[in-house]
């Protein structure tokens, strides 16, 4: 069994990250993110075959035609292609091209493209022959199996297939319980080198630490996706990751990939506390909540070598929070600030802009929130209506959709919501403003005046992010 598996190459000169929930334009995080479920994948595809990866983000010169001389010259027997919500026309395209060139080959679409849509998935991309809903790494073994024992894998849990001008699913897969199970990534199959992290620009890579989210903000996929139960890797799991990208990569700079770190108090303080006890000298990012953080994980966390925290800000306004389910307070993100400030350990706050309720007066007070908060980084995003979300079905219920274009849904892109309450080209004027304001004002320039002297691409990739977002217009 040969498989190829592609992150598919820029589409109109625009690269995109797609991994599990994170789905959004390069240009709007600054970052190119390995492909980590992808090269779970390869290594799964490996134990069965030979094996080839490309990811079109970090080839340089790579276009739709170059990759599909690649794939005519490896021969495959299956390629995967990665996918999400805001570059699916461009996947589409590299499935059907890929698919011409090679059709012989079984052509398989995952993400939460397939997750989110089911059947209207394969329905809307005719290019894929099969498509992956849920956690894929089950479903992929399983249907490579099947295909090299000659069996149907029609009805495979997890999987949809064609059938006479039409679309079957499979059962509903139900989540992976034991996550160890999982190999590392094939990361010899990544060109490390062009994963940069945005705030050190420093080659990097995501190692999972759990999956699963069980809180009930309206807006978000993760629990769809990942499921609302914490499954986590264990310990040594995650330690012997690590000391693997180390040792046979030359990596150490990491992205901790779960929802909330600090969740599991006890595992994050352990993961800390060993890392520590090796002695090694890495720097690593990782997100959680606000409301679960205090100065000794923090501490420990610092200690260890986390130098960024993500935190899920998205508004200055307690009503908002509270409509979107989030269960935060304002006072809990400004105390997390502080507490990651007193520590010594940087801190990006992500935004949601045009969450129901929203209105001028929420969003002024926002942006006010925002630029006193004290941060390091943020992001700002457009609250996106995805479907399977609780966002997703009130915006469909309510008529508040002003798009039913798929790539349009893209939380780094334009709105594409009308509450009544605030105008689309209003949440997007705020989201700009507030970046602009937060990047281009001097305090912010001169905190970051060493970091600046060693990276100035930082100012560039500001700059270029207000340029993208008139792009979007």
């Amino acid at each position: 069994m040969r498989t190829l598996l592609v992150n598919p190459p820029p589409i109109e000169g625009e690269r995109f990250i797609r991994e599990g929930r994170c789905m959004q334009s390069v240009n709007s995080w600054a970052a190119i993110w390995p492909p980590l479920t992808l090269g779970i994948l390869a290594s799964l595809a490996r134990a069965r075959g030979d094996v080839d990866l490309f990811d079109g983000n970090v080839e340089d010169g790579y276009d739709l035609d170059r990759t599909v001389e690649r794939a005519v010259a490896f021969e495959p027997d299956v390629i995967v292609v990665n996918t999400s919500f805001p570059s699916i026309e461009g996947d589409a395209a590299c499935a059907a091209a890929l698919k011409a060139a090679c059709p012989e080959a079984t052509v398989v679409g995952f993400g939460v493209f397939f997750t989110l849509l089911d059947q209207k998935a394969l329905e809307a991309c005719p290019a894929f022959d099969v498509g992956i809903s849920g956690e894929p790494e089950r479903t992929f073994e399983e249907f490579l199996d099947r295909l090299a024992r000659g069996e149907d894998p029609e009805g495979l849990a997890g999987l949809m297939t064609r059938k006479g001008g039409g679309v079957v699913s499979g059962p509903t897969r139900a989540f992976i319980e034991d996550l160890d199970t999982l190999p590392f990534a094939a990361r010899d199959l990544f060109r490390n080198e062009g994963y940069t992290l945005p705030h050190n620009g420093r080659p990097f890579t995501l190692v999972n630490v759990s999956r699963g989210c069980p809180y009930p903000c309206i807006y978000c996929i993760a629990p769809v996706y990942y499921g609302p139960r914490i499954r986590r890797h264990s310990l040594d799991y995650v330690l012997r990751e690590i000391e693997h990208c180390q040792r046979e990569h030359g990596l150490d700079q990491f992205l901790f990939w779960e929802e909330i770190f600090t969740l599991d108090r006890e595992f994050g303080a352990a993961l800390c506390d060993a890392i520590v006890e090796r002695g090694w000298k890495i720097s690593w990012a990782t997100t959680t909540r606000a409301d679960r953080v205090d100065l000794e994980i923090l501490r420990k966390m610092k200690t260890a070598g986390c130098d960024l925290l993500g935190l899920g800000i998205e508004s200055g306004v307690q009503e908002i929070l509270d409509a979107a389910k989030k269960r935060e307070t304002v006072a809990d993100l400004e105390q997390a600030v502080v507490l990651c400030r007193h520590v010594g350990l940087r801190t990006m706050g992500h935004f949601i802009f045009g969450l129901p309720g929203e209105t001028e007066e929420t969003v002024r007070r926002t942006i006010d929130f925002g630029l006193r908060l004290g941060l390091d980084y943020m992001q700002c995003y457009a609250a996106v209506p995805y479907p399977k979300t609780e966002l997703g079905k009130l915006a469909r219920a309510s008529g508040w959709l002003r798009s039913d274009r798929w790539m349009d849904f893209d939380f780094g892109g334009r709105s594409i919501m009308d509450t009544g309450s605030l105008p689309p080209e209003k949440v997007d004027a705020a989201r700009e403003e507030l970046f602009r304001r937060f990047y281009l004002r001097p305090g912010t320039m001169l905190r970051q005046a060493g970091l600046l002297a060693r990276h100035p691409r930082q100012v560039v990739q500001a700059l270029s992010f207000l340029r993208w977002m008139r792009t979007k217009a």
